[in-house]
Protein backbone atom coordinates (compact mmCIF):
# COMPACT_ATOMS: atom_id res chain seq x y z
CA UNK A 1 0.00 0.00 0.00
CA UNK A 2 1.42 3.37 -0.91
CA UNK A 3 0.99 6.81 0.59
CA UNK A 4 -1.99 7.35 -1.70
CA UNK A 5 -3.86 4.11 -0.90
CA UNK A 6 -3.08 2.68 -4.32
CA UNK A 7 -1.25 -0.63 -4.58
CA UNK A 8 2.23 -0.09 -5.92
CA UNK A 9 4.68 -2.92 -5.49
CA UNK A 10 7.83 -1.48 -4.03
CA UNK A 11 10.04 -3.51 -1.75
CA UNK A 12 11.82 -1.83 1.11
CA UNK A 13 11.01 -0.15 4.35
CA UNK A 14 9.22 3.14 4.88
CA UNK A 15 11.32 6.21 5.51
CA UNK A 16 9.62 8.42 8.12
CA UNK A 17 12.10 11.30 7.72
CA UNK A 18 11.53 11.41 3.96
CA UNK A 19 7.76 11.31 4.52
CA UNK A 20 8.04 14.19 7.02
CA UNK A 21 10.03 16.18 4.44
CA UNK A 22 7.35 15.54 1.82
CA UNK A 23 4.46 16.58 4.04
CA UNK A 24 6.04 19.77 5.47
CA UNK A 25 7.06 22.01 2.57
CA UNK A 26 7.24 25.16 4.71
CA UNK A 27 10.20 23.62 6.51
CA UNK A 28 12.23 24.23 3.33
CA UNK A 29 12.84 27.78 4.48
CA UNK A 30 13.99 26.56 7.90
CA UNK A 31 16.42 24.09 6.31
CA UNK A 32 17.65 26.82 3.97
CA UNK A 33 18.09 29.25 6.87
CA UNK A 34 20.03 26.60 8.79
CA UNK A 35 22.35 25.96 5.83
CA UNK A 36 22.89 29.67 5.29
CA UNK A 37 23.52 30.26 9.01
CA UNK A 38 26.12 27.49 9.03
CA UNK A 39 27.77 28.97 5.95
CA UNK A 40 27.89 32.49 7.41
CA UNK A 41 28.98 31.20 10.83
CA UNK A 42 31.87 29.20 9.43
CA UNK A 43 32.93 32.15 7.25
CA UNK A 44 32.78 34.54 10.23
CA UNK A 45 34.82 32.20 12.46
CA UNK A 46 37.40 31.70 9.70
CA UNK A 47 37.64 35.44 9.07
CA UNK A 48 36.48 35.04 5.47
CA UNK A 49 33.92 37.10 3.53
CA UNK A 50 30.43 36.17 4.68
CA UNK A 51 29.01 35.11 1.33
CA UNK A 52 30.11 36.17 -2.15
CA UNK A 53 31.22 39.68 -1.21
CA UNK A 54 34.75 39.46 -2.58
CA UNK A 55 34.02 37.39 -5.66
CA UNK A 56 34.74 39.14 -8.95
CA UNK A 57 31.82 41.49 -9.85
CA UNK A 58 31.38 39.87 -13.28
CA UNK A 59 31.21 36.39 -11.77
CA UNK A 60 28.72 37.54 -9.11
CA UNK A 61 26.53 39.19 -11.74
CA UNK A 62 26.66 36.06 -13.92
CA UNK A 63 25.75 33.85 -10.98
CA UNK A 64 22.70 35.87 -9.97
CA UNK A 65 21.56 36.34 -13.57
CA UNK A 66 21.85 32.59 -14.08
CA UNK A 67 19.88 31.95 -10.88
CA UNK A 68 17.15 34.30 -12.09
CA UNK A 69 17.01 32.61 -15.49
CA UNK A 70 16.93 29.08 -14.07
CA UNK A 71 14.31 29.98 -11.47
CA UNK A 72 12.08 31.64 -14.07
CA UNK A 73 12.36 28.72 -16.47
CA UNK A 74 11.73 26.18 -13.72
CA UNK A 75 8.72 28.15 -12.43
CA UNK A 76 7.27 28.08 -15.95
CA UNK A 77 7.89 24.36 -16.25
CA UNK A 78 6.28 23.76 -12.86
CA UNK A 79 3.25 25.85 -13.83
CA UNK A 80 2.92 23.83 -17.04
CA UNK A 81 3.14 20.64 -14.97
CA UNK A 82 0.28 21.88 -12.79
CA UNK A 83 -2.00 22.31 -15.80
CA UNK A 84 -1.07 18.85 -17.08
CA UNK A 85 -1.56 17.41 -13.60
CA UNK A 86 -5.07 18.87 -13.42
CA UNK A 87 -5.93 17.11 -16.69
CA UNK A 88 -4.42 13.81 -15.56
CA UNK A 89 -5.98 13.79 -12.09
CA UNK A 90 -9.35 14.89 -13.44
CA UNK A 91 -9.51 12.19 -16.12
CA UNK A 92 -12.28 9.65 -15.59
CA UNK A 93 -12.67 6.22 -17.15
CA UNK A 94 -15.37 5.65 -19.71
CA UNK A 95 -18.67 4.24 -18.38
CA UNK A 96 -18.45 0.47 -18.02
CA UNK A 97 -14.65 0.40 -18.04
CA UNK A 98 -12.36 -0.42 -15.15
CA UNK A 99 -11.50 2.49 -12.84
CA UNK A 100 -8.21 4.23 -13.66
CA UNK A 101 -5.52 4.00 -10.92
CA UNK A 102 -5.48 7.77 -10.42
CA UNK A 103 -9.25 7.78 -9.85
CA UNK A 104 -8.65 5.86 -6.62
CA UNK A 105 -6.87 8.83 -5.08
CA UNK A 106 -8.90 10.58 -2.45
CA UNK A 107 -9.61 14.31 -2.70
CA UNK A 108 -7.12 14.88 0.14
CA UNK A 109 -4.35 13.09 -1.72
CA UNK A 110 -5.12 14.95 -4.94
CA UNK A 111 -4.91 18.22 -3.02
CA UNK A 112 -1.59 17.20 -1.43
CA UNK A 113 -0.12 16.43 -4.85
CA UNK A 114 -1.30 19.78 -6.21
CA UNK A 115 0.06 21.65 -3.19
CA UNK A 116 3.53 20.20 -3.81
CA UNK A 117 3.58 21.91 -7.19
CA UNK A 118 1.86 25.10 -6.11
CA UNK A 119 4.20 25.55 -3.16
CA UNK A 120 7.28 25.57 -5.40
CA UNK A 121 6.11 28.31 -7.77
CA UNK A 122 6.09 31.33 -5.37
CA UNK A 123 9.55 30.46 -4.06
CA UNK A 124 10.90 30.30 -7.60
CA UNK A 125 9.24 33.62 -8.41
CA UNK A 126 10.75 35.22 -5.31
CA UNK A 127 14.14 33.82 -6.32
CA UNK A 128 13.87 35.53 -9.72
CA UNK A 129 13.06 38.85 -8.05
CA UNK A 130 15.73 38.51 -5.33
CA UNK A 131 18.43 37.58 -7.86
CA UNK A 132 17.60 40.52 -10.11
CA UNK A 133 17.49 42.91 -7.15
CA UNK A 134 20.90 41.63 -6.06
CA UNK A 135 22.33 42.26 -9.54
CA UNK A 136 20.93 45.80 -9.59
CA UNK A 137 22.01 46.70 -6.04
CA UNK A 138 25.54 45.38 -6.44
CA UNK A 139 26.12 46.93 -9.85
CA UNK A 140 29.81 47.07 -10.70
CA UNK A 141 30.95 47.54 -7.10
CA UNK A 142 34.17 45.68 -6.29
CA UNK A 143 32.53 44.09 -3.22
CA UNK A 144 29.11 42.57 -2.98
CA UNK A 145 26.32 43.19 -0.49
CA UNK A 146 25.90 40.21 1.79
CA UNK A 147 22.26 40.82 2.81
CA UNK A 148 20.73 40.66 -0.71
CA UNK A 149 23.08 37.77 -1.48
CA UNK A 150 21.87 35.97 1.65
CA UNK A 151 18.22 36.42 0.65
CA UNK A 152 18.90 35.12 -2.87
CA UNK A 153 20.87 32.13 -1.59
CA UNK A 154 18.24 31.32 1.05
CA UNK A 155 15.57 31.28 -1.66
CA UNK A 156 17.89 29.16 -3.84
CA UNK A 157 18.30 26.51 -1.14
CA UNK A 158 14.56 26.49 -0.38
CA UNK A 159 13.67 26.26 -4.08
CA UNK A 160 15.99 23.30 -4.60
CA UNK A 161 14.23 21.46 -1.76
CA UNK A 162 10.82 22.34 -3.22
CA UNK A 163 11.92 21.05 -6.63
CA UNK A 164 13.04 17.77 -5.04
CA UNK A 165 9.51 17.42 -3.70
CA UNK A 166 8.05 18.23 -7.15
CA UNK A 167 10.23 15.53 -8.73
CA UNK A 168 9.04 13.07 -6.10
CA UNK A 169 5.38 13.96 -6.76
CA UNK A 170 5.82 13.51 -10.51
CA UNK A 171 7.47 10.14 -9.92
CA UNK A 172 4.61 9.02 -7.64
CA UNK A 173 1.91 10.16 -10.06
CA UNK A 174 3.68 8.30 -12.86
CA UNK A 175 4.00 5.16 -10.69
CA UNK A 176 0.32 5.28 -9.76
CA UNK A 177 -0.80 6.00 -13.34
CA UNK A 178 1.12 3.00 -14.65
CA UNK A 179 0.19 0.64 -11.81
Amino acid sequence: MSLYEVDVDRPGRRRPLWRWFLLHPTADYLWAALALTLWVGIAAMAGQPLLLERVDPGARRSLFQTLATLAGATAGLTLTSVSMLINVLGKKSAPGQRELPLERLSATHRRQIGEVFLFAIPGLGLLVVASLITVVLEGDAPTGLWIPEAVALLLTFASVLALLRVAWALRRVLAIATA
